[in-house]
């Protein structure tokens, strides 16, 4: 518990959010003992790195789900901002065969094995997940199919810093409200507004070149 204490204070919270989410590579015990934390998991001792991979703070956007079993709550799969998705490929080569452990506020809730490289920054938590947390995160993270590029120019780019993520959040709030209006106007049989034509634009049909006939 005193581990887990030290884990709690040590790592960055995003802004006031509290809501902590890490995630750790199992180790073996040539690690130094300040470096590493053991869990019993399962009726096993198992050793981490203290040191998460990557926490909350490289969350760029999420999609929760029900877990495969009710019982397990929800799951949710993380699109990781540029700094996050690097960690994630680096730990996922150089650790390939061992386990990822997430917790939640210095709770376990999940552990995956690395089977492969992970090189497109998503991560998957399958179980643990409670409908607090998942409110808790939509406060701060848009929904990944309302997520758009961080730059006007480039398609693809990742929210990264607090401020794309503030901005990606809010816009992704704002198509989300634009469909659940759209949707309830639907089914109230209210048909969406038709466009009044622009009087600056001139129609092609009848338009003739100066200079021809």
């Amino acid at each position: 518990m005193l581990a887990l204490s030290g884990l709690l204070a040590s790592c960055d919270t995003l802004r006031e959010n509290k809501l902590l989410i890490t995630t750790h590579v199992q180790t073996n015990q040539i690690e130094h003992p300040r470096e590493v934390m053991k869990l019993p998991i399962s009726g096993q001792e198992m050793i981490f790195k203290k040191s998460p991979e990557f926490s909350q703070r490289s969350i760029s956007a999420f999609e929760p789900f029900v877990a495969e079993n009710p019982e397990d709550g929800y799951g949710a799969l993380l699109q990781l901002d540029t700094k996050g998705k690097d960690a994630l490929m680096i730990a996922s080569r150089e650790y390939r065969g061992s386990v990822l452990l997430t917790m939640v506020n210095a709770t376990p809730v999940d552990m995956v094995e690395i089977d492969q490289p992970i090189d497109d920054g998503r991560f998957t938590i399958w179980r643990g997940l409670t409908k607090k947390t998942i409110d808790e995160m939509d406060k701060f993270y848009p929904r990944l199919k309302y997520m758009k590029s961080s730059s006007r120019l480039m398609e693809g780019m990742l929210p990264s810093t607090d401020a794309e993520k503030m901005n990606s959040r809010r816009d992704a709030k704002a198509m989300e409200a634009a469909e659940k209006a759209a949707a309830r106007d639907k089914e109230r049989g209210k048909l969406p507004p038709v466009p009044k034509p622009r009087k600056d634009i001139i129609p092609l049909e009848g338009y003739k070149l100066p200079g021809t006939r």
